[in-house]
């Protein structure tokens, strides 16, 4: 069984479903729940078949610093929070965003993909990187640190990508102080989408960027957090970028290049309608019927609030 969900996973990497498929209830109906599963787990019908990724290469990477991510999907569950291991991949040019393990899930995915012996020969590795992916983490981000425009992809039933000006944070330089790892850190407090920042940032590492499209301040950003602690980042690390290098983005075919507005639109209608437009989008069956699309509405917690 726990195959079939990596399966799905890894050729649609509609990084929703899994948590959605749980909370919304459709978990007890997989036993009789087709879900055209020849079509979605594998299109050639073997569990050895992985498509290669298609990836736009923006530059190697020469630092990594990580970030752990917690946020709450649900913004009335203050303590239920969902956890991402992130990295922050900087260059000369480029700083991407990303959930960490992914990196090393299209690694091995690619791998697996040159031929049914490397399929079988990586297939556990490859479970075992799904097991760390943050499944729900579905945004990724490039800046172009030259133009300072930031290219945006989200994943969810649909696939979006736009660009986008750096945002301006209208920083507000504050007192205070603390040490993360072992690093002097100072005080600063903005606002982006709807939501008030606070930041601690650290002068002694002189970059000023931070996780996904968060800098602008005298220092690298080492812990940053809304007021009402919905989203929260940690740096938990800073080290050269010696492996797996390549900072890219997606090119699959069925991205949808869009606007900002209508892709965080399109976004939120998603998630809180889920369940009812995966049954479309999917072709769902229950029992050789296509079920009725009349679940609730579900929580709806993006970090952009307004747009």
């Amino acid at each position: 069984k726990n195959k079939l969900w990596y399966r799905l996973y890894g050729h649609f990497m509609m990084n929703h479903l899994i948590n959605r498929i749980i909370h919304g209830g459709l978990l007890g109906l997989m036993g009789v729940c087709s879900l055209q599963a020849q079509t979605l787990f594998s299109p050639d019908g073997g569990m050895d078949h992985f498509q290669k990724t298609q990836r736009l290469v923006l530059d190697n990477a020469k630092i990594d610093v990580l970030y752990r991510l917690k946020y709450l999907e649900d913004s009335t569950k203050i303590q239920d929070y969902t956890e991402a291991q992130t990295v922050l991949r900087l260059s000369d040019h480029y700083a991407l965003y990303t959930e960490y393990y992914k990196i090393a899930l299209d690694s091995i995915n690619d791998l697996c993909a040159e031929s049914k012996k490397n399929a079988r020969r990586y297939r556990t590795d490859w479970e075992e990187a799904c097991k760390k992916c943050c499944l729900v983490m579905n945004f990724r981000s490039a800046i172009n640190l030259e133009k300072a425009v930031a290219t945006v992809q989200r994943r969810g039933i649909r696939n979006y990508q736009y660009e986008q000006p750096l945002p301006n944070f209208k920083w507000n330089l504050v007192e205070g102080d603390t040490l993360i790892l072992d690093k002097p850190c100072k005080k600063a407090i903005g606002s982006y989408a709807g939501r008030d920042y606070v930041a601690w940032y650290a002068e002694s590492v002189n970059m000023p960027y931070g996780p996904y499209l968060f800098g602008g301040l005298p220092g690298l950003i080492m812990y940053l957090h809304d007021t009402h602690y919905n989203w929260v980042f940690t740096c938990n690390g800073i080290e050269k970028a010696t492996k797996l290098r390549s900072m890219y983005l997606y090119k699959n075919k069925d991205i949808i290049q869009t606007t900002r507005e209508k892709a965080l639109t399109a976004c939120k209608n998603e998630e809180e309608n889920f369940m009812n437009l995966a049954i479309d989008e999917w072709g769902i069956e229950v029992n050789g019927k296509k079920p009725e699309a009349n679940y609730p509405q579900s929580p709806c917690n993006m970090l952009e609030l307004q747009w």
